[in-house]
């Protein structure tokens, strides 16, 4: 295993601590949803997205340690989904303070975090392409 530098120890940690935090998020969701369960409606699909947010963001976050060549696309995607999310909170919110909240949301959590998702599927690239030793001339 390559050695992991110190920008990826900590970009790993911080991507694992905000999957781990979307846990009880996810619970605060399941509560408001209480007595509308096993019905098919709109809130629940958010439920849905916030789990694929978490275990995407938990998932970066182990691929990160290992310094794994899958690193780079499940980082693309999270990001994406992180957009995806901000863009459709803040489209369905209420007018007024709902929707200030998904706004201030998107710009100060959700897409932050995106960018830096982004950020860490071009940095992590390097991980993907095969390297090649400069003693042998091979590619391992």
């Amino acid at each position: 295993m390559v050695a992991v530098d110190r920008r990826s120890r900590v970009l790993a940690w911080v991507f694992t601590i905000c999957g781990v935090v979307l846990v009880p998020w996810i619970g605060v969701l399941i509560e408001q949803l209480h007595g509308h369960a096993g019905q098919r409606s709109f809130n629940s699909s958010w439920v849905g997205l916030d789990v694929l947010e978490a275990v995407c963001l938990l998932t970066v976050g182990q691929l990160m340690r290992h310094q794994h060549r899958a690193t780079s696309p499940v980082a693309a995607a999270t990001a994406a989904i992180l957009c995806m999310d901000a863009w459709f909170d803040t489209m369905s919110a209420a007018p007024q303070l709902p929707y200030a909240e998904s706004l201030a949301m998107a710009c100060f959590a959700e897409f932050p975090l995106a960018a830096l998702l982004a950020w860490t599927a071009w940095f992590s690239l390097a991980w993907a392409a095969p390297r090649k030793d400069t003693a042998t001339g091979l590619f391992r």
